[in-house]
């Protein structure tokens, strides 16, 4: 009976057993007939006539961006997407594209009221094409103020709560009451809305077009663009700074140079877009740190956003101008740090000058020719053995004491700094301060770390630039950062500087998942990199073009290529996988070491970064990295200059002259040329090149680089206010020509010429053995800086260009520039007499005018404008009573020893008498002053006048 009872029980569960695979297998069978059979429909229609939802097809394996990645219908329809050959003939673009209806949606499923908003539950019906979809997806929208609204896609159901990008933010608290949009629902059965501009109904955001999916590792949002005049997103090296589209791109922090497609040292998700011919611009900020990308399609214009975690936090910026949009992003993330004034200088820098005595000719050569110099850089060819916190005290011997003696003329010194550190040294402070407080990125206690890869305390091996194996701090947690500014400190006890340049920071590591590192010592054997196993952190399901981009036919490259390995831990209690804050590593080395700098120099100093994420410009410059002595590098750097601005960083500059291989006479000339208006003015090259500091070409270069260079310090007290307005406003300082003049189409193509601020454009020479300078003039009265000649826009001007040819300069009526006479360096510059230029609109019987104004502090200390140590004056001039007034409106800081000493008026129609009246004393002090008037340039020079700036004053002339 028991044999039998056995027996009937077996049957049972056999029965049963076959009942649930018969059912597994019937599901799916089922499931997948039917959405071939919609996909097959909606394959006829998108091979055919227009998809009725939709003109355009998003694509559904956008990996094929690589040549040896090709779906396979099988492949396609793995993901639930519509296979169509015909789609690549009909110009649709893609063969493998979401299915138009059917497929993943949502629609609404409740909504609840919130403070400043609304908060909708979202039903999903159907299967993302990478499963893990969100069980509970949600859509948080918050009317944050008139100007900004915010949308978040979440999952409720999370366990644990879905990573959040851990960046602070400034978020308006009061909300909206009378936003400048409106938010609308346009389809809750397959959920769809709208963002609309009031003032003109344009939709500026649009999710109609279908393509959302939200699951645990990739996400997806798609818009459709209110127009193709679309700016920023990066890091990235775009041939173009109105974007292109039919294009797409990878974002995440990685050691990659400019001059390829893929994604380069930061992130940015940031753009801004043109609506339409009035000029109304709007922003949008996306804010995820996981690897990402973009791509842009037409018909219909839209964008795509991607990404492989974290959540989707979408903020929208109504302008409506180009640089309301700005102020309005960095108000949110952080306003632009203020850098000190000598940071504006021109800075000398080589990766391979291997000695000391190398360093010291390359100073001179440039002093010799009376360049002005302001800063001298130390690469980490000065440490021993590439170690940081180091000296070579072989080869660099008697460095520090050479670094006092600059300092003492006035110069400044810049050291480099990497993330990893040395673990094989005996009593290297570096590695034990860090390990003592177990302050290194670490392995997961989760995950076995391969043989060798692991320290004693769990931290994950790399290999760099040093003789054996490195660790890499973890910035995220407190202790790490405090020893960090420690280690710092210390340092600056044996090497003198006055700011840091921190590198490598994305973080930067050799032969990942290699066989052994490119710089690995060929006689150390056995060979090891840094592997990172099989993983979903490593390799996810979708693989993002950030890093597949380089596939070979043989090779499958893992997102930790020349990183760390995606599935270590950071933060105080292993919070933080590095795979979604990899992109912030960079990010969180900033603060703690501007913290570090400012306590040893007890002034505001300056840190160069290279990897950047949003809100990084509150604490560093940055610049663009490892370019190529190539004319396509120089013309390019323009259209990174004009992105970094709109991403909050505008201390921002190219390595001058190229950092990989031998630039020439001619380029680097060029280069000098228009890298003297870059915000941050630096000649850098790499190691084993030719010498390219501006002397060592002979005179011709080192001609053109003094008298270029003199007319950027000329320009200082200008450059160094619109700093003030970044700071304290998030102006942009190096500005593209339509956010001056957005209304006027042409100037949104426009990436060759730039703006200082809204006064000053700059049309640079930009290619070999140019003949002739082809340049855009906007509306307006404007004055040739050199000549005075004037050009009334909008207008199309050529000039003839010889070798020695300077970029053409043109200064805008309308506004009040104050010049200072140079120097050796702005330590001396800072002590010379001011001329104020006078430009006005039209010509003072027209009833021109013109305004301006001059921030001036001492030019180092940290938080003037917040303490108020600050001079401020207000500048005015009118045709109509042919009247410059000189209003000081702040004078927290000393400026006894400063003089005005000339006075130029351009577009004055007269010049017989002058009258200077000082508006402190009401005392005439005209004095000898004589005014001499060009009939031919409408110029009027008022000179020699000897103004102490302090006062205020009333000049009128006749």
């Amino acid at each position: 009976m028991a044999s039998y009872t056995a027996s009937r029980k077996r049957t049972i569960i056999i029965v049963i057993v076959g009942i649930i695979v018969l059912v597994a297998i019937i599901t799916p069978i089922a499931y997948f007939a039917e959405r071939e059979k919609k996909d097959s429909n909606d394959a006829a229609r998108g091979g055919g006539e227009t998809p009725p939802r939709e003109a355009g097809l998003i694509d559904c394996f956008p990996e094929t961006r690589s040549a040896f990645v090709r779906p396979t219908r099988e492949e396609c329809e793995h993901r639930g997407c519509v296979y169509d050959e015909k789609s690549i003939t009909s110009g649709k673009g893609f063969k493998c594209y979401f299915p138009v209806t059917g497929g993943l949606h949502y629609s609404v499923a409740s909504k609840e009221d919130t403070d400043h908003g609304f908060k909708l539950r979202l039903a999903r019906s159907g299967w993302g094409p990478f499963g893990m979809d969100f069980r509970r997806p949600t859509l948080d929208v918050q009317m944050l103020s008139n100007d900004l609204i915010r949308f978040t896609f979440d999952d409720d159901y999370a366990t644990p709560a879905r990573y959040r990008v851990p960046i602070e933010t400034n978020l308006p608290a009061t909300g909206a009451d009378n936003p400048k949009y409106e938010f609308k629902i346009t389809d809750e059965s397959t959920f769809s809305f709208q963002i609309i501009r009031n003032s003109t109904g344009t939709v500026i955001f649009d999710t109609g077009v279908g393509g959302l999916v939200l699951s645990d590792q990739f996400l997806q949002l798609v818009t459709r663009l209110p127009s193709d005049n679309v700016y920023g997103m990066g890091e990235n090296s775009h041939d173009s700074f109105k974007h292109q589209f039919g294009r797409s791109w990878p974002a995440f922090s990685r050691d990659q140079p400019p001059g390829w497609e893929g994604n380069l040292y930061g992130v940015h998700p940031f753009y801004t877009c043109v609506e339409d011919k009035m000029g109304n611009t709007h922003g949008v900020f996306i804010l995820n740190s996981n690897a990402q990308e973009y791509a842009l399609a037409s018909d219909p214009n839209r964008l795509t956003f991607r990404t492989i975690g974290g959540v989707l936090d979408v903020y929208v910026f109504l302008g409506p101008s180009p640089e309301n949009v700005v102020q309005q992003y960095t108000q949110l993330i952080g306003r632009p740090v203020m850098p000190p004034y000598w940071a504006l200088g021109f800075q000398l820098c080589r990766y391979g000058y291997n000695s000391l005595d190398n360093l010291k000719r390359a100073v001179n050569e440039t002093l010799a020719y009376d360049i002005p110099l302001d800063v001298q850089y130390a690469d980490i060819d000065h440490m021993d053995e590439r170690k940081i916190f180091t000296v070579d005290n072989v080869n660099f011997s008697g460095l520090n004491d050479y670094f006092k003696s600059l300092q003492a003329n006035g110069m400044h010194t810049i050291i480099i700094l990497d993330p990893c550190i040395i673990s094989n040294e005996t009593d290297y402070e570096p590695y034990e301060t860090m390990k003592a407080v177990k302050g290194n990125i670490q392995w997961p206690s989760d995950f076995p770390a391969p043989e060798g890869s692991a320290d004693t305390d769990n931290s994950m091996f790399g290999f760099v630039w040093p003789k054996g194996k490195v660790v890499f701090p973890d910035y995220f947690k407190n202790a790490t950062a405090e020893k960090w500014k420690t280690l710092i400190e210390q340092h600056s006890m044996n090497m003198s500087f006055d700011g840091l340049w921190i590198d490598m920071n994305e973080p930067a590591n050799f032969g990942t998942n290699e066989e052994r590192p490119w710089n690995w010592p060929p006689d150390a054997k056995p060979y090891w990199s840094l592997h990172c196993g099989n993983n979903t952190w490593d390799d996810p399901p979708y693989r993002p073009l950030a890093a597949y981009l380089y596939d070979g036919p043989d090779q499958k490259k893992l997102i930790s290529d020349k990183t760390l390995c995606m599935n270590g831990v950071q933060g105080e209690q292993g919070e933080y996988r590095h795979y979604d804050v990899h992109s912030l590593y960079g990010w969180s080395q900033t603060p703690s070491t501007l913290e570090a700098v400012r306590m040893v120099t007890s002034q505001r100093s300056i840190v160069i970064t290279r990897s950047t994420f949003p809100s990084s410009g509150k604490y560093a410059g940055h610049w663009l990295g490892d370019n190529t002595s190539k004319w396509s590098h120089l013309a390019q750097s323009i259209i990174g200059m004009l992105e970094f601005n709109l991403f909050g960083i505008p201390y921002i500059g190219a390595d001058i002259c190229g950092f990989f291989e031998n630039t020439t006479e001619e380029l680097c000339l060029r280069w000098m040329q228009l890298g003297a208006f870059y915000p941050f003015s630096r000649n850098h090259n790499g190691l084993g090149y030719i010498e390219q500091h501006p002397g060592a070409f002979g005179d011709r270069v080192a001609n053109a680089s003094r008298e270029i260079l003199e007319t950027r310090y000329w320009l200082l007290p200008y450059l160094y206010t619109l700093f003030h307005y970044a700071h304290t406003n998030g102006d942009t300082v190096v500005r593209p020509l339509h956010h001056e003049f957005a209304a006027d189409e042409t100037t949104r193509s426009i990436d060759r010429q730039f703006l200082w601020g809204p006064a000053l454009l700059i049309s640079p020479i930009l290619e070999q053995g140019q003949t002739e300078l082809s340049y855009y003039v906007p509306e307006g009265r404007w004055y040739q800086f050199y000549t005075d000649k004037i050009i009334t826009g909008p207008s199309q001007e050529k000039v003839p260009v010889t070798m020695m040819s300077k970029p053409e300069l043109h200064l805008r009526g309308g506004h009040i520039l104050v010049l200072q006479k140079p120097a050796n360096n702005t330590v001396y510059s800072r002590k010379n007499p001011f001329t104020i230029k006078v430009m006005l609109s039209a010509r003072d019987t027209d009833g021109g005018e013109a305004r301006g104004t001059l921030f001036w502090d001492d030019g180092d200390s940290v938080d003037t404008y917040e303490n108020d140590a600050y001079f401020y004056v207000n500048y005015t001039a009118s045709g109509v009573t042919r009247r410059l007034n000189i209003q000081v409106v702040s004078s927290g800081s000393d400026v006894a020893d400063l003089v005005y000493e000339k006075i130029v008026i351009h577009g004055a129609s007269a010049g017989n008498a002058v009258t200077i009246t000082d508006d402190n004393t009401r005392a005439d002090v005209t004095g000898n002053t004589v005014p001499v008037f060009n009939q031919n340039l409408q110029k009027l020079d008022i000179v020699p006048v000897s103004l102490t700036v302090s006062h205020s004053y009333t000049i009128v002339w006749s």
